[in-house]
């Protein structure tokens, strides 16, 4: 079922992916709503699926990792499963996605140098090819 969302609604949906910290009164001020009005707004959201968790955002580099690294894997057959069943086993890895084109799945990393990046590829080379990406700086888009 498809569900059509009005301009407060994609504007709540603005503000919260900002700060999922902030109150139904601070969004409704933003917005100028009430707060009751704002939070029955905000649990429809979450009643019809749009909003499906609050998360975090971690400054990993506060935490010494100073390297994300995007990482593209090629496999033989099917030994892709082998990498998705042992992925707990690669702590620096963040998200996982499997696509399609040249590559099979796509790996975000953090990393807190060179010499880790190095090693995390030498525990990735037994099961495919390892292609690595460093991201320089990240571009941050608030559309809905």
């Amino acid at each position: 079922m498809k569900i059509t969302l009005d301009d407060f609604d994609h504007k709540i949906l603005q503000i919260l992916r900002k700060n999922s910290r902030l109150s139904y009164a601070e969004i409704g001020r933003i917005i100028s709503l009430s707060q009751s009005a704002t939070k029955e707004r905000v649990m429809n959201l979450i009643d019809n699926g749009i909003i499906r968790q609050f998360s975090m955002e971690i400054d990993y580099q506060k935490l010494g990792y100073d390297l994300k690294v995007l990482i593209s894997m090629k496999f033989k057959n099917d030994d892709f499963r082998k990498f998705i069943a042992d992925l707990e086993k690669f702590p620096e890895v963040l998200n996982c996605k499997r696509v399609t084109g040249e590559y099979c799945l796509i790996t975000e990393c953090i990393l807190r140098d060179s010499s880790h990046l190095e090693n995390l590829i030498d525990r990735l080379i037994p099961y495919g090819i390892p292609t690595t990406s460093i991201q320089l700086s990240e571009i941050s888009l608030q559309k809905i």
